[in-house]
Order: structure tokens, then C-alpha cells, then sequence
């Protein structure tokens, strides 16, 4: 009996000296040898002009057309580099049917691809706008290249990389932050370059008059970041 009991305290005690009572936190990184800058045309405003409101619906959406804008990024050295889009005025967001919102021309329906137009003096979101990129004419130091969408991770091979032919591009949302990029044709990598050119759309549509019970001029204010993502 005395065996018996004390073989089993052994057994505890060894159990024990195996728990550990700290864990290691590590913190990585890579320092980057090299810049890039984004610059939009215009400064980045994308102006839908005076919209007349007898001019559109009070019933139904209203489409207001597109703009076109270009997106370049000129990094100091090779290197590839990708992109993210965070809608600043996400909580404006009236989602709504964007008529031709896609590169392909199809139409934006998707919440997540779409971004706030600002609201009413009354509080009444006034619709949505798409802003896309025209995936025919992206180009890396001025070759043609695929538009590329990955989601998270801090390498080129820690995301799960596919080639975008929509164009779409995502608001920032919860779970909905992709980084984009441009890959040599065929492939699912993002190339290195020096300067990378991306043409974009931006798509609009507001709510019927009804809906939006307008009673003074009222100012279109949608405004998104872009944000550079070092590859």
C-alpha cells in the first residue's frame, strides 16, 4: 500500500514541474529600405458639380454618374507596394443600386464596396458612391499589370492573393480592410516597382427627393484614405 501511494505522489510532483508560469512575448518587424508617395489628381476632389433637384427623382434612386481620378505611387527605390481605402464617412452610408459602379460594368450593389455621401441637414443619409479602379489600365513603371486584392498579413505570401477584375475596392468595415496591388500579368504577386499607376472611377447614386426632403442646398461630402501598405 505504502508503494502504491507514493508511486502516485511522484507522478503528481513530475505533473506539476511541468507547468509553466510565464509565456514570451516577441515583437517583429521589418524596417523597409525605401519610400513611396501617393498622389491623386486634383488633390483628390472628385466634383459632381450643381445637381438640380427638379432634375431628379422623387421616387426612385437617383444616378449621378461618374468621375474619373488617377491614383499614382512613386516609391524612391524598387519594391512592390499595396494599398488600403477606409471610408471616413462610413456611417453616412445609405447603400444603394450603383448604376455601371464596376470596372467590367457591372453594377456596384455590394455595402462593402461602397462609400458615404454625407447626410441631410435633417440627419437623412444621402446615398453612396463607388470608387473603383479600372483595371485595364493599370501599370507598374509603365507596364501593364493585374489589379490584385489580398486581406490580411504582413508579407507578399501572407495573403491570400487574387486578381480583382471588378475593381471594387472596400470601405474599411469591420472584417472588410483589403490590401490591394498590381501583379506582373498572369501571376498572384505584387511586383516591384518604382512607379505604379492606377485610373479610378468614382461612382454616385442618392436617394429619391422624397427620401431625402431637401429644402436648401445641400453639399455632397464623401471622404475616404488611402493608405500605403508596405509589401
Amino acid at each position: 500500500m505504502k508503494k502504491t501511494l507514493f508511486a502516485g505522489f511522484l507522478s503528481v510532483a513530475a505533473f506539476s514541474s511541468m507547468a509553466a508560469d510565464n509565456v514570451d512575448l516577441k515583437v517583429t518587424g521589418v524596417l523597409v529600405n525605401g519610400a513611396c508617395t501617393p498622389t491623386l489628381d486634383g488633390g483628390g476632389v472628385v466634383n459632381f458639380g450643381n445637381i438640380p433637384l427638379g432634375n431628379l427623382s422623387p421616387t426612385a434612386t437617383n444616378q449621378l454618374g461618374s468621375r474619373n481620378i488617377n491614383l499614382t505611387i512613386t516609391c524612391d527605390q524598387t519594391m512592390p507596394i499595396g494599398f488600403t481605402t477606409v471610408d471616413n464617412r462610413l456611417s453616412s452610408l445609405q447603400s444603394l443600386t450603383i448604376s455601371k459602379g464596376y470596372a467590367n460594368g457591372r453594377d456596384s450593389t455590394d455595402a462593402v464596396n461602397q462609400f458615404g455621401l454625407g447626410t441631410t441637414a435633417g440627419g437623412v443619409k444621402i446615398g453612396a458612391y463607388a470608387l473603383t479602379v479600372m483595371v485595364d489600365g493599370v501599370t507598374a513603371d509603365g507596364t501593364p499589370a493585374d489589379y490584385i486584392s489580398g486581406g490580411f498579413g504582413n508579407d507578399t505570401s501572407g495573403r491570400n492573393w487574387q486578381k480583382a477584375t471588378f475593381g471594387a475596392t472596400s470601405n474599411g468595415s469591420p472584417g472588410f480592410v483589403q490590401a490591394l496591388s498590381a501583379a506582373a500579368t498572369g501571376t498572384l504577386v505584387p511586383v516591384a516597382a518604382k512607379v505604379f499607376f492606377y485610373p479610378l472611377k468614382i461612382s454616385a447614386a442618392i436617394q429619391s427627393t422624397n427620401a431625402l426632403a431637401i429644402t436648401s442646398n445641400t453639399n455632397l461630402d464623401g471622404d475616404a484614405t488611402i493608405s500605403l501598405v508596405y509589401l
